[in-house]
């Protein structure tokens, strides 16, 4: 996944930058929008529910967008998502939150247009075992709970359509890269130590935006 995304990203670049450097701007420089996405969290079970469960886990959210089009080919790229513990068919243990701003690149006319992503950020997940000590109870053991975040890379393509002069309709498919930090994991008989890893997360959105 990550190889085919970054053949894309470089085909796009390399298109942008073919284009007529005295090509219109857009008029409308700014975007706001609204997303519907889900992600699958590669073997987060294993993280979650070791000894118990083993893996992915898919879980929905919706967000909001704000870009800024420095021109026709090139734009700032920012999105916010919340992932609520039970909604949507979610059945994961706590909240979870994703943050990125990045560069968005490609090529579009007045109807269609398509893009590479590459934007870094943070995803956040409430109610994660803590990497403190443990304590053994009558009922095995009980590790603290904190919040976790987790460096993010979102890698992938977007396709807008654009109904009408200021609408926009963008679908986006990446690979959500997420570096996660060791920690305990308490259980029935001894606390399991989950190592750092990272993982490769297939996400995909919907959503629909608003130029001005």
């Amino acid at each position: 996944m990550q190889r085919e995304v970054f053949v894309l990203l470089t085909i796009l670049v390399c298109l942008a930058a073919t284009q007529d450097a005295n090509a219109q701007v857009d008029e409308h420089k700014m975007e706001v929008g609204a997303v519907f996405t889900s992600i699958t969290l590669t073997d987060f079970k294993d993280r979650t529910l070791p000894t118990f469960a083993t893996g992915d886990s898919t879980v929905k959210g919706l967000g909001a967008r704000f870009a800024y089009n420095l021109n026709q080919n090139f734009a700032i790229d920012a999105e916010g998502t919340f992932f609520p513990e039970a909604h949507f068919g979610n059945d994961e243990i706590g909240q979870k939150t994703q943050g990125f701003v990045g560069l968005k690149a490609g090529v579009r006319n007045k109807w269609v247009g398509v893009f590479a992503k590459a934007r870094p950020g943070v995803m956040w997940f409430g109610e994660f075992p803590s990497r403190g000590s443990c304590v053994g109870t009558s009922f095995g053991t009980s590790c603290g709970v904190t919040h976790e975040k987790n460096f993010a890379m979102d890698l992938g393509a977007v396709v807008e359509f654009y109904p009408a002069d200021r609408v926009i309709i963008r679908a986006d498919i990446g690979d959500t890269i997420i570096r996660y930090q060791e920690h305990v994991r308490g259980t029935l008989t001894t606390p399991v130590l989950i190592p750092a890893a990272t993982k490769n997360n297939l996400q995909i959105s919907l959503g629909v935006g608003w130029r001005f």
